[in-house]
């Protein structure tokens, strides 16, 4: 049998820019579609965002105002959508204390909100939560039930963690907090909702609150009467005031049990 004979080397290597060529065309084609396709995929009017679902316990957050902004923030595709713009965004809203926001097959991004929890009011139109987080939504609803916490913004996380302690320590003896205030010398001085006003000064105030927790229930007074302030500024013991209780008989209060006062020494 004739043995057929060998290409040339030239002919060859024809072959195999050939090859070599067509493999770069398809390559730069490839490349093409996948960026024209990324390009459409980038595209908010291609695959926009429609859906805007609200995940966690909500009581105060206005769910149509998240909504809005975070179809305000969506700045591209469902795919393309930058999520830490948005969860961004959403964090400035009041209400918001924290959020985690993902992407749901084909058009959904679902919003999971944790819910700002308000520890007590602070000033006027503020509230704080237990971090001693100031927040100010707007409107306020009616918390009257909180305690008041007055005091210097800078001082809020103090004042709250010690508020906290405080108001577990009144509860033993069946007082509840109505108001805290710590003026910028840290000086407290506390209101419950019973009307009595505690003045604890600027140092150990724990300690001080301790004693007068202690001998609370034997502080009660007359028949007639009730504690209307104590000063617990001094280092042994503290000052007492009573008031008289109205009279359904007799207007007004007896003038000899109004402002009446004592020291308790040695405690």
């Amino acid at each position: 049998m004739k043995k057929s004979a060998p290409k040339p080397t030239s002919s060859r290597w024809v072959d195999f820019l050939q090859l070599w060529g067509l493999a770069l065309a398809l390559m730069a084609l490839t490349i093409m579609t996948a960026s024209w396709m990324l390009s459409r995929l980038q595209d908010p009017d291609v695959m926009p965002v429609r859906v805007v679902k609200v995940e966690g316990e909500v009581r105060y957050l206005n769910l149509r105002q998240l909504e809005e902004v975070v179809y305000a923030a969506v700045d591209g595709s469902f795919f393309s959508v930058t999520l830490a713009k948005v969860r961004a965004e959403v964090e400035l809203l009041p209400w918001v204390d924290s959020v985690s926001i993902r992407r749901v097959w084909p058009d959904t991004l679902r919003v999971k909100v944790v819910e700002q929890q308000p520890l007590a009011r602070w000033g006027k139109n503020a509230l704080v939560n237990v971090r001693g987080e100031i927040f100010d939504p707007e409107p306020i609803p009616d918390f009257s039930g909180l305690a008041l916490l007055e005091g210097e913004t800078q001082d809020s996380v103090m004042i709250s963690q010690e508020y906290q302690k405080i108001e577990t320590l009144l509860d033993t003896v069946g007082l509840e907090l109505e108001k805290v205030r710590v003026d910028a010398r840290q000086a407290w001085r506390l209101w419950t909702r019973s009307g009595l006003e505690l003045n604890l000064g600027r140092k150990q105030v724990m300690p001080r609150l301790s004693r007068f927790v202690r001998l609370y229930p034997g502080l009660s007074g007359e028949d007639g009467v009730r504690l209307k302030k104590i000063d617990l500024r001094y280092t042994n013991g503290f000052t007492a005031n009573w008031e008289a209780l109205p009279d359904i008989h007799t207007k007004g209060n007896d003038p000899a049990v109004e402002g009446k006062a004592s020291r308790l020494a040695g405690i």
